[in-house]
C-alpha cells in the first residue's frame, strides 16, 4: 500500500539551514511535499489556505520569532494539533522550556553537519511519517 504524501512546512530564515534540511528530508522520504517560508508573517499566510501535516520551525527569526507563531499556531482551532518540531540553534534551557510550554512537539538542535542533518531528516522520518498519525486536514481559518 502506498503512502500519502505528508506536506511539512518549514519556518526557517537562514536559507543554508534551509537547503540542508529540506534536502536532506526530500532524500529521506521523497513523498514529503515541502514549503520552505523565511519568516513568521510568510508562514501564516500559508497556513491560513494551505493543509499541513507538520510544522519544522526556527524560533530565532528577525521580526515575528518563531516563539510568537507556535503561539498562534496553537491559539487557532485550525492548527491547534498540528504537530510542531522546534529546529532551532539555541540549546538554551529557558527556550526549550519555553517552546514545551508554548505547545511544540519537539525541540532539537539544529546539526552542525551534513551528516548531523541527514541523521536528523532520517529520525524524523523514521518517527513522525512512518510512526505516527498525524491529526486530520488543518488550515488555520477553519
Amino acid at each position: 500500500m502506498a503512502k500519502s504524501p505528508k506536506r511539512l512546512l518549514v519556518v526557517e530564515d537562514n536559507a543554508h539551514d534551509a537547503r540542508f534540511v529540506t534536502r536532506a528530508l526530500s532524500q529521506t522520504d521523497d513523498t514529503l511535499y515541502i514549503v520552505h517560508v523565511t519568516h513568521a508573517d510568510e508562514a501564516v499566510a500559508r497556513l491560513e489556505h494551505e493543509h499541513f501535516d507538520y510544522v519544522l520551525l526556527d524560533i530565532k527569526m528577525p521580526g515575528i520569532d518563531g516563539m510568537e507563531l507556535l503561539q498562534r499556531i496553537r491559539s487557532n482551532e485550525g492548527t491547534s494539533v498540528v504537530p510542531v518540531i522546534v529546529l532551532t540553534s539555541s540549546t538554551n534551557p529557558s527556550d526549550v522550556l519555553r517552546s514545551y510550554k508554548a505547545g511544540a512537539n519537539a525541540y532539537s538542535a539544529k546539526p552542525s553537519s551534513l551528516s548531523g542533518y541527514r541523521q536528523f531528516a532520517e529520525a524524523f522520518v523514521r518517527f513522525w511519517i512512518e510512526n505516527t498519525l498525524p491529526p486530520g486536514g488543518t488550515m488555520l481559518h477553519q
